[in-house]
């Protein structure tokens, strides 16, 4: 099991349907039926908690449950957003598959591996040692040179390697705090890219009465699907209808307006069972006289 955090750059885009009561706001102020859309961005922290089942399984037996954790903050390459914690979990999760290697080797430049003329950090080396049970494939990660006989140029050659499960070279780390991290829910190796559906960035408030909404999701729901929209971003699913405005199987619809300034919040859903759901909520938000 590996979890991944990094920072989260989310997307929400508002529809602002908004009248300027005062001069001065802008150098034109819009009429009483302008909309004006609004876009920003939000901050917040990308996670992710991916398990490898098979993994698990192969381990677990005699009183061992087989569950090996392990939690990475990334620092660098940084990831943007919850997808770059996933992809850098299953990294993570495939160098750990298998034992890691590292070692040191000494030699004579004139018997260099593969007759190599010289050898630097970062070279590729197969390796095969059959008494340690080894076959696998490593990079070079330091060299020292010890001239012996300058005139025939002879030298003895030190270099350290290691595989990427030994020592990562795709990552840089930095000290992961677990404090929030398993409120996420897991996501299995061969579930990662299947979980969620893409979010509704296109929609938008269409047309606003005193007591009506009419949205257009911005793309038709699947078949057996529908989008859900709620009064708050939170409990998302089937099973919560306290904060739910209603679940439509069309692409346009129209939605109750209770106050003058409301804001809906939208994620499209399908028909499996449990149901997969936009990862993110699009937010639109109405400022209007009743």
């Amino acid at each position: 099991m590996v979890v991944v955090a990094g920072r989260l750059v989310r997307r929400l885009f508002f529809l602002l349907l908004m009248v300027v009561m005062a001069t001065g706001l802008l150098a034109a102020s819009p009429t009483l039926t302008t909309i004006s859309e609004v876009r920003y961005r939000g901050g917040g922290r990308a996670l992710a908690r991916i398990i490898d089942p098979q993994s698990i399984a192969a381990l677990a037996g005699n009183g061992d449950d087989g569950v090996r954790g392990l939690v990475r903050d990334i620092k660098a390459p940084a990831p943007r957003t919850s997808e770059d914690c996933e992809n850098a979990a299953l990294a993570l999760l495939d160098d750990a598959g298998g034992s890691a290697w590292a070692g040191d080797y000494e030699t004579w430049s004139d018997f260099l591996p593969g007759n190599a003329a010289d050898i630097f950090p970062g070279d590729a080396l197969g390796l095969s040692v059959p008494s340690r049970g080894a076959n696998f494939q490593a990079v070079v990660r330091t060299v020292e040179i010890d001239v012996k006989d300058l005139e025939e140029e002879h030298s003895l050659y030190k270099m350290h390697f290691a595989d990427d499960a030994a020592e990562p070279l795709g990552f840089e780390f930095t000290t992961a705090g677990v404090a929030s991290l398993w409120n996420i829910n897991p996501i299995a190796v061969t579930q990662v890219g299947n979980v969620f559906l893409s979010d509704l960035t296109g929609a938008e408030i269409t047309q606003v009465s005193s007591t009506t909404s009419t949205i257009d999701a911005g793309v038709a729901p699947q078949a057996g699907g529908g989008i859900e929209v709620r009064w708050t971003d939170a409990g998302w699913g089937p099973a919560n209808d306290r904060n739910l405005a209603g679940r439509f199987s069309s692409q346009s619809f129209t939605v109750p307006r209770l106050s003058k300034s409301q804001t809906y919040y939208l994620r499209q859903y399908d028909s499996s069972n449990p149901a997969r759901y936009s990862r993110y909520s699009t937010a639109l938000h109405v400022d209007y006289p009743l």
